[in-house]
């Protein structure tokens, strides 16, 4: 059933499907891109417009939580949300060291990237800087998450076969990417 809802919409309603990825991507994008990519494996969607649909609103997601950053900064706030900003002055000069490198990186770190991204526009990282690190790190984090689904697909003939396997392998990955953003965040905040 839900195989045939997802063949179906993205037949049909492919630019909506393109659509949904964008707005996915600027919300959460890994379990998103492992779906277009076992879609594209069929021919459901285009794999090279579903990664660079996943490119782009990956920039746009960075330089929005970079523009966050920037904002906080300006209006001069103490906390913001759960967050006190005072006390997170040791994180903030750790990032200072290496803002490049952990721009680049926590693009692979689930909802790190949004911490990241939001402190190094409260430093004052230049917008330059950014995209120099985000360009490759979008690039390389699209392709990567698509071409997981793709090979994925591939590897299981998925939608020919069995659905729920499929929809146990997105939850398992789904479960273990959550597992470790909360332990890496635990981890970090007790360090802040």
């Amino acid at each position: 059933m839900i195989e045939s809802f997802l063949i179906n919409f993205s037949e049909t309603h492919r630019l909506i499907s393109y659509l949904i990825i964008f707005l996915a991507v600027l919300v959460e994008g890994e379990i998103i891109l492992l779906l277009a990519g076992i879609l594209s494996r069929n021919g459901y969607l285009d794999f090279y417009n579903a990664v660079m649909i996943a490119f782009f609103a990956a920039m746009i997601h960075d330089f929005l939580f970079w523009s966050l950053g920037k904002w906080l900064y300006k209006s001069g706030r103490k906390k913001f949300c759960f967050i006190n900003l005072a006390k997170t002055a040791g994180f903030f000069e750790r990032i200072k060291i290496n803002d490049g490198l952990y721009i680049f990186s926590s693009k692979f770190a689930w909802s790190l990237n949004k911490v990241i991204l939001a402190a190094s526009g409260y430093l004052k990282f230049p917008f330059k800087e950014l995209l120099r690190y985000s360009f490759l790190a979008s690039l390389i984090w699209s392709i990567f998450f698509v071409s997981l689904g793709h090979t994925f697909a591939y590897q299981t003939d998925i939608l020919r076969r069995d659905m729920k396997t499929a929809l146990i392998f997105i939850i398992g990955f789904a479960l273990i990417i959550v597992t470790l953003e909360n332990i890496l965040r635990k981890i970090i905040m007790r360090k802040i």
